[in-house]
């Protein structure tokens, strides 16, 4: 009889970061000449939803999944249960994961419902932020195994389950990074321009995702899935 277990832990203490800023779909975020806030704000409208999609973070992070069984024998003798070890009965993996995120604002469906303004106060709440797992693959230049001499080596079809457990593990993970937080930057660092172009007051501008958001909250899609 086997003693399974099995470990998710972090290579480093950290998870390595890489930030980018990007905003290739905005190529409808201009003003044209002569326009300005008292135009109305369905043009402002109208101008954000041209930006499309923009994505505002990537991150690379490096999983460590491990898993360790032994081979036991387990009996009762006496009406005294018992569990033995067996020699040479076990199995041990480490397995690094490269995986990376990137999250994004999708700006597609803005719409006046996301502005709100009074007297002196512009308010526009951004849709919220959504995060996409590109990719994940095994470093198997890095994989340490210690396989007994009378069991088998591990198969593929193992450390295929292992990648799997190790990719929703990083899921787990995601509303921990802050990346709603570095897409709420990138949003103001890309709409603020905008927004002077056409003559509104940045000072009295306010940038928020709703007010009920929280990280848990954040649509998350897998594409390294079979057949997305």
């Amino acid at each position: 009889m086997k003693g399974n277990k099995l470990k998710m832990m972090l290579l480093l203490p950290v998870m390595s970061i890489l930030l980018t800023m990007a905003m290739p779909g905005c190529t409808g975020c201009h003003s044209k000449p002569g326009e300005t806030a008292d135009d109305s704000l369905p043009l402002l409208v109208a101008r954000i939803q041209q930006c499309a999609r923009l994505y505002t973070t990537e991150y690379r992070v490096r999983k460590v999944v491990t898993h360790d069984d032994q081979l036991t024998f387990e009996g009762n003798f006496l009406g005294h249960e018992f569990s033995i070890d067996i020699p040479a009965g076990d199995r041990k993996i480490a397995i690094p994961i490269n995986a990376t995120l990137k999250g994004y604002v999708d700006f597609k469906n803005f719409d006046s419902q996301h502005v709100r303004r009074d007297s002196n106060r512009l308010e526009i709440i951004l849709p919220d932020p959504q995060v996409e797992l590109t990719s994940t693959e095994i470093d198997h230049d890095k994989v340490i195994d210690h396989v007994a001499l009378f069991r088998r080596r591990f198969s593929d079809e193992e450390l295929s389950d292992y990648e799997r457990q190790g990719r929703e593990s990083i899921i787990r993970t995601i509303p921990q990074l802050g990346i709603e937080k570095r897409a709420r930057t990138a949003a103001v660092q890309l709409l603020m321009p905008l927004l002077q172009q056409m003559g509104f007051d940045t000072d009295q501008v306010v940038i928020s995702f709703r007010r009920d958001f929280t990280p848990d909250s954040m649509r998350i899609t897998d594409l390294t899935k079979p057949g997305l």
